[in-house]
C-alpha cells in the first residue's frame, strides 16, 4: 500500500492516503501486470444539510486509486527496491522465483510508494479509533504484495527467519501468494534486505 500516506491539513479538514496493495498478475510466460492500489481518506468538518434537528458534524470520503503497469517478463522489471530472479535447482522438478525487497530504512521502495512515517502512524491511529474506518486500513502499517500465478504454488517462505504474524509469506491456494512486510522494520533498519522463495510447478 503503497503504503502511501500524506496528511494534508486544510481549514477544518484533513486528508491522508493509507494502506493499499501491490498486486502482480502473471501469465504463463511470466509477462503480466502490476497494480498499485492507494486508499485515500478525506474528512471535513460540517457537511450537507439533511433536515431540521440534525446537526452535521463531519463528512468522510474513502477513495481508491489504482496505478496499472504492464511488463514483458517479471525477471526483467526494475521497480525501486524490488528484484525477481527465476531459476531451477538441479534434480528438482519445481521452478523457483526468488524475490528480493530492500527493507532498509533507506529503501527506495518507501520513496516510490510515497510512504511517510508520521503519516502512516497518524493514519493507523485514526483508523483504530474508528471501527468503521479500520476495516479499510488494516494494513496501513504494512506493505503488502499479492502475486497471482497461472501455476500451482508448492511453497513460499522467507529466506531468513522473520517474526510470525508481523511478517507474512503465505500460500492462499489457486496460484495466489501473499506477502506482508511491516513498516516499523523498515524504519528501524532491522534488515537490509528480505528474500522470499516461491516454488511452483508450471
Amino acid at each position: 500500500m503503497k503504503y502511501f500516506l500524506f496528511f494534508i491539513f486544510l481549514t477544518g479538514s484533513f486528508s491522508f492516503c493509507a494502506g493499499g496493495n501491490i498486486k502482480i498478475k502473471l501469465n504463463q510466460d511470466l509477462s503480466g501486470e502490476m497494480s498499485i492500489y492507494q486508499k485515500k481518506i478525506k474528512k471535513k468538518e460540517g457537511g450537507t444539510f439533511l433536515g431540521s434537528g440534525l446537526n452535521s458534524i463531519s463528512e468522510t470520503e474513502v477513495v481508491l486509486k489504482e496505478r496499472l503497469y504492464r511488463f514483458n517478463r517479471l525477471t526483467e522489471i526494475l521497480p525501486p527496491g524490488i528484484r525477481f530472479i527465476e531459476y531451477k535447482e538441479e534434480g528438482e522438478d519445481l521452478k523457483t522465483i526468488l524475490m528480493f525487497v530492500d527493507t532498509s530504512s533507506g529503501s527506495k521502495l518507501l520513496t516510490a510508494l510515497e510512504i511517510d512515517r508520521k503519516e502512516v502512524l497518524g493514519m493507523a491511529k485514526e483508523a483504530k479509533d474508528r471501527d468503521d474506518l479500520y476495516r479499510f486500513n488494516t494494513l496501513a502499517e504494512h506493505i503488502q504484495f499479492e502475486l497471482f500465478f497461472p501455476f500451482e504454488i508448492k511453497s513460499i517462505s522467507f529466506t531468513e527467519q522473520r517474526t510470525p504474524g508481523e511478517w507474512t509469506a503465505r500460500n492462499d491456494g489457486s496460484g495466489k501468494a501473499v506477502i506482508n512486510l511491516p513498516l516499523h522494520s523498515f524504519w528501524n533498519n532491522e534488515y537490509a534486505t528480505t528474500g522470499i522463495v516461491i516454488k511452483y510447478r508450471d
